[in-house]
């Protein structure tokens, strides 16, 4: 049996709006306040979290993951709201907890590169790991730890 083939104005549209998808994701940065931009960050690495404790629950009909899952966004969350309001709490949770996490996934690169071994890490960790990264960065600029800790001093 032949698939059928989708019509040609059908797929112009689905090209159309992957241009423009692709577009906005581009400029999404630059119409965006950098303040801001590590906010959606946070963001994705929630919903990449909620996905894996997804993914994991139901192909093995545990919840712990789930569950795990659900713990983790209800804390990114969290500090999303404190960080939109500019609490120093939710500035040194956010850019400590993104420091260990990646340590923690650096210490597994070097340690399976130290022994041989490929770190046969998920792509979704490396995805997670550019998400926190990103913030961290953002998070740590001079602007934004004014910001959050209100004394010029602790941004110098």
């Amino acid at each position: 049996m032949v698939a059928s083939r989708a019509r040609p104005e059908y797929e112009a549209l689905a090209d159309a709006a992957g241009v423009l998808t692709c577009r906005a994701v581009c400029l999404l940065p630059i119409a965006m306040p950098l303040a801001r931009l590590p906010l959606f960050l946070l963001a994705a690495y929630a919903l990449i979290v909620l996905g894996e404790g997804a993914l994991s629950a139901f192909g093995s009909g545990t919840g712990t993951d789930l569950s795990r899952a659900i713990i983790t966004v209800a804390g990114v969350l969290w500090l999303l709201h404190g960080l939109r309001f500019g609490q120093a709490w939710a500035w040194w949770l956010a850019t400590g907890g993104a420091t260990v996490f990646l340590i923690s996934v650096s210490t597994a690169l070097v340690m399976a590169g130290l022994a041989g071994q490929s770190a046969n890490l998920p792509p979704s960790l490396y995805a997670k790991s550019a998400f926190l990264l990103g913030a961290a960065c953002l998070l740590l600029l001079p602007a934004s730890r004014r910001r959050y800790l209100g004394r010029r001093d602790a941004a110098s």
